[in-house]
């Protein structure tokens, strides 16, 4: 909801013209999805790093709302590769009838895909913390993406704030409405019937506003005729991005080429 604050910020990304940020930051993560060794991927974060200081976002704010729940979440699913893969063994654990053998190979894979993640997430926040929605929205046209794919993106993130002042102002009702204090049990309740009242709401609400826009004239097959002007600085920052990642990427296949020697 508060991301907005740091797109007016005058750092390196929010200068980037919304097409080519989205592109470069696209490769950063493709190329952390085809990473396959600890090297190209602490290249990468140290890339994220820089990029956030050198668009005025703050660190310590943008590492946890990278860390939290789904790198957290990843590196939970990722436990069990400690243990199911063969390998070199780190200890072992005894618990009749439990045999537990984590392996140094396992441990690898484990935080390797933890870091994956982490550098995907971080990547997408930077594109949110320093593009302006409705810029992201111009881009992915540009892109020539499906419309009806860029239209229902474009409603479900008007209908959040919509949604959000909707169950504020049934919260605030309840409350006025009450004079005693609440077990537990029935503030669960309330808070499920506060739900279903909302979903109910929100599906009302969806179909009043598209009956609304096709009166209107709404076509889901017009494009944007807002044109994204693209400078050579841009052109620049793309060039600098893939010649980074090819680099980074290029240095460990040689690395893994000569291992394999």
């Amino acid at each position: 909801m508060y991301f907005d604050r740091f797109t007016g910020s005058n750092g390196v990304l929010q200068r980037v013209n919304p097409l080519i940020k989205i592109i470069s930051l696209a490769a950063i993560i493709l190329s952390a999805v085809v990473a396959k060794t600890i090297y190209p991927l602490s290249v990468l974060f140290t890339v994220v790093i820089v990029l956030c200081v050198f668009s005025r976002i703050p660190l310590g704010y943008f590492l946890r709302r990278a860390t939290l729940f789904i790198p957290v979440f990843a590196a939970a699913i990722a436990v069990p590769l400690i243990f199911i893969t063969p390998g070199t063994s780190l200890a072992t654990i005894t618990a009749e009838p439990l045999f537990i053998q984590p392996t140094t190979e396992g441990l690898e894979k484990a935080a390797l895909f933890t870091f994956r993640i982490w550098i995907c997430v971080a990547t997408l926040n930077l594109l949110i913390l320093t593009t302006k929605f409705s810029h992201i929205i111009r881009s992915m046209d540009k892109l020539k993406l499906p419309r009806i794919f860029i239209v229902m993106t474009a409603i479900t993130y008007r209908f959040i704030f919509l949604f959000i002042n909707e169950a504020y102002r049934m919260i605030l009702a309840k409350d006025s409405r009450t004079t005693t204090k609440e077990s537990r049990l029935q503030n669960l309740r309330s808070l499920t019937s506060m739900f279903s009242t909302l979903f109910v709401r929100a599906y009302e609400k969806g179909e009043r506003v598209y009956l609304a826009m096709l009166a209107r004239g709404f076509n889901p097959g017009t494009r944007l005729i807002d044109e994204i002007s693209i400078r050579s600085a841009d052109w620049l920052f793309l060039t600098a991005s893939f010649t980074i990642l090819t680099i980074i990427l290029s240095t460990e296949l040689l690395c893994s080429a000569s291992w394999l020697k």
